[in-house]
């Protein structure tokens, strides 16, 4: 295999308003969280909602069920690079959101576990498009800082609704009774 076929393998691309982004392969730390969201979201979802790691993200505002019901809308939705993203974690309560390349539509709550060599496109780049397009919830995870930042989107602008350490349990915004605790994830310290 040739290293620039094997160089994109180890990179998660993603696109927002047509332009690439590369992303390395998350570390040790960034891996063991993502790991206990989707294992905590996944056992307070059971089969109400959808809870995926990574998975192929086409943001739009159309309503999923229309857009799958037309071969050329879907084509298009795909070929534009508008808004083509992988959220390390997402939960998805619309069974038509599901589709042969991932989901379509808006997620109800988006994690991005950041990672040291791409942070601002989780806080600035990936937060300026999951509030343009309206997902109702977003978290960051830092385990660099060991932090969390709950977002919720009100008057179509995100508002800091809390933000805490990652000893603390906090509480979803949208979903009263979730609360999350990632207090007993062992993280590694980096050089």
């Amino acid at each position: 295999m040739e290293s620039g076929n094997l160089e994109k393998l180890l990179l998660k691309e993603e696109w927002i308003n047509n332009i690439k982004y590369m992303s390395p392969r998350p570390r040790y730390n960034h891996i063991e969280l993502q790991g206990e969201l989707y294992l905590q979201l996944r056992n307070y979802f059971k089969k109400s909602c959808n809870v995926s790691i990574e998975a192929a993200l086409f943001l739009t505002k159309e309503d999923p069920a229309i857009i799958k019901s037309d071969k050329n809308i879907i084509d298009n939705l795909i070929k534009s690079k508008k808004a083509e993203v992988a959220p390390d974690v997402a939960v998805y309560c619309d069974k038509n959101q599901i589709f042969y390349r991932g989901y379509i539509g808006i997620p109800q709550l988006v994690i991005e576990v950041l990672s040291p060599s791409n942070s601002d496109d989780d806080l600035i780049s990936k937060k300026d498009l999951y509030e343009e397009y309206g997902v109702p919830e977003y978290w960051i995870v830092s385990p660099m800082s060991k932090k969390v930042w709950i977002y919720s989107l009100v008057n179509d602008k995100y508002e800091l609704k809390n933000n805490c350490t990652l000893n603390e349990k906090f509480k979803s915004i949208r979903f009263e009774d979730l609360e999350m605790d990632l207090s007993e994830v062992e993280l590694i310290e980096e050089d």
